[in-house]
């Protein structure tokens, strides 16, 4: 019934008017949430549509390059807070979007992030969050804080990520580089002095044994 509240508000709206709608993703499986989002999408074309959520459903990174902003509310020192990204960092995500060798850098696993306490860890790739959690595992200790998806998509991605954390109001933050991407400590560092970064001895979380690989390509006759 909500999910008919929510719809018929937006096909009963004028164009160029605004929608205030709270926690719609509430009763709503991920499939229907989905959908919904993608309604409001296609309504935000003449339509001013704010939603307050607690769903990674109805944050969508590409929106943002059509003019949509992202806000989160936050506590510092007892008041709340509203920060929103800066078009600098927009621009630099615009990339990741763009990434079809990486498409999970900005998936839902990493959208989960701006939904969940502080303590975000920050690692080059899949293979760092699987592996780190089975090195705690081995020596019987646990991780406190939560993996940025399936990692920032490489070294090189961690400033971006780290700036979009920042400027929605993220204070714990940590980023984990492998040892041969450690000249980017002294930078990072220096950006964001509230974080800590840190880089391993090995130049990699594994061995990887070299692979041959091959190619194989299909010609049109």
């Amino acid at each position: 019934m909500r999910l008919f509240f929510i719809i018929d508000a937006l096909y009963a709206s004028a164009t160029e008017k605004m929608i205030v709608i709270d926690e719609p993703e509430l009763s709503l499986n991920p499939s229907l949430q989905r959908r919904l989002f993608n309604l409001f999408n296609e309504y935000a074309a003449d339509r001013q549509i704010v939603i307050s959520t607690h769903s990674p459903y109805f944050v969508s990174f590409d929106a943002l390059l059509n003019g949509a902003r992202i806000a989160c509310l936050h506590l510092e020192d007892d008041n709340s807070m509203v920060s929103t990204l800066s078009k600098s960092t927009v621009k630099r995500l615009a990339g990741f979007l763009n990434n079809y060798n990486n498409p999970r850098i900005l998936g839902l696993d990493a959208r989960e992030a701006f939904f969940l306490e502080d303590g975000v860890i920050l690692v080059e790739g899949q293979e760092d969050v699987v592996f780190y959690q089975r090195i705690a595992d081995q020596r019987g200790t646990r991780i406190e804080g939560i993996f940025f998806g399936w990692g920032v998509g490489g070294a090189d991605n961690m400033r971006t990520i780290a700036a979009l954390l920042s400027e929605l109001g993220s204070k714990e933050v940590v980023g984990l580089l492998d040892g041969g991407r450690a000249s980017l400590l002294p930078k990072l560092q220096e950006e964001f002095p509230h974080y800590q970064f840190h880089s391993i001895p090995a130049d990699d979380i594994r061995t990887k044994a070299a692979t041959q690989t091959a190619s194989c390509f299909t010609h049109p006759r």
